[in-house]
């Protein structure tokens, strides 16, 4: 299917063919709702609703993104066919190109879920994710570029990402990057030579009932490589629940926060990523025992160096999430 950004630039490369309304370009399988270009060359969104003026509802105007509601608005489509109708626009506000094509597609998808003609109920419900998502772009960083490729690139290489999605951790500061509610992965990235990484204290000490591996790759930057954005494209390939991919957008805005642009510079080796992939039982990793801390001592961080450490060549349990690790782990 053309990607909406391509659509998009479509519309934006051909000359102007009139000052007022919009030009606008059909949405691949929506029906009434359209994609449209403002006159500084931005994208614009046209949701068909239904009338409701009488209804009390307010516009949103944030950095990124501007939500009018019930305009009364005249398009006019690739064929030179005018149509008036009310809808509700949606306006992206950024001319970074690397954003843009980012947007578009979320933009897509929450459109897409729409009825042709959108109730305020209805439109209201979806604005609300919009909303919620563009307002993580003001918070601070919680984890490194690096350390959420290096999450990514797990997922990407499970057998079962859906699954590893699903067990994402809702919060940046979860204790596991990846739990159900029964057993763990933490996911660990290095830059330098030797497998050495940083654990807290209550990540090599889970609830004994639970089961935790630990994930490790060499997360090299390079010139060229892969994206964080180039990892959501190669596992958007894989997995059939899209709905998974807004909730891969949420954890994305939720940990970079105002770094988030920043990570279309920032390129990784990925042959090397998957080479080094490894996994440990995380009960072979030299620890500090928590029975040997005071309970007035917190906040303990230490490095460990797993390059002695046996690696798991085959994952030999019933733990549905570690059975959703990399293909060569059954």
């Amino acid at each position: 299917m053309i990607s909406i950004f391509k659509i998009f630039q479509d519309l934006k490369n051909k000359p102007s063919i009139r000052t007022d309304g919009f030009t606008i370009a059909n949405l691949p399988k929506i029906k009434n709702h359209k994609i449209g270009i403002s006159e500084n060359g931005l994208p614009l969104f046209f949701v068909k609703c239904e009338d409701f003026s009488k209804e009390r509802v307010l516009d949103y105007n944030l950095e990124y993104i501007s939500i009018q509601f019930n305009q009364k608005c005249q398009l006019l489509s690739n064929d030179k066919k005018i149509t008036d109708g009310i809808y509700t626009i949606v306006a992206l506000k950024t001319d970074s190109v690397d954003l843009q094509e980012y947007f578009l597609s979320i933009l897509y998808f929450v459109i897409s879920k729409l009825p042709p003609i959108a109730n305020l109920k209805e439109l209201k419900i979806e604005v609300e994710k919009l909303i919620n998502l563009f307002n993580k772009f003001t918070k601070l960083p919680t984890k490194t570029i690096q350390g959420l490729w290096a999450e990514l690139l797990v997922i990407e290489q499970s057998i079962n990402p859906e699954y590893l999605i699903k067990s994402w951790h809702y919060s940046p500061t979860d204790k596991f990057d990846f739990n159900d509610g029964i057993d763990k992965i933490e996911v660990k990235s290095t830059a330098k030579s030797r497998r050495v990484h940083n654990f807290s204290l209550e990540q090599l000490n889970p609830n004994k009932n639970s089961n935790l591996i630990i994930a490790s790759v060499f997360a090299v930057e390079t010139g060229k490589g892969k994206t964080i954005f180039d990892l959501v494209k190669l596992i958007d390939g894989t997995i059939k629940e899209k709905e998974l991919l807004f909730r891969i957008n949420e954890v994305l805005l939720d940990t970079l926060g105002k770094d988030f642009e920043k990570t279309f510079e920032h390129y990784f080796d990925y042959q090397l990523a998957v080479d080094s992939l490894a996994f440990f039982d995380s009960k072979l990793i030299p620890k500090i025992e928590s029975s040997n801390i005071s309970h007035e001592v917190s906040n303990i961080h230490f490095d460990s160096d797993l390059s002695k450490i046996e690696q798991l060549k085959k994952i030999k349990t019933n733990s549905l999430l570690h059975k959703s690790l990399i293909k060569q782990a059954n």
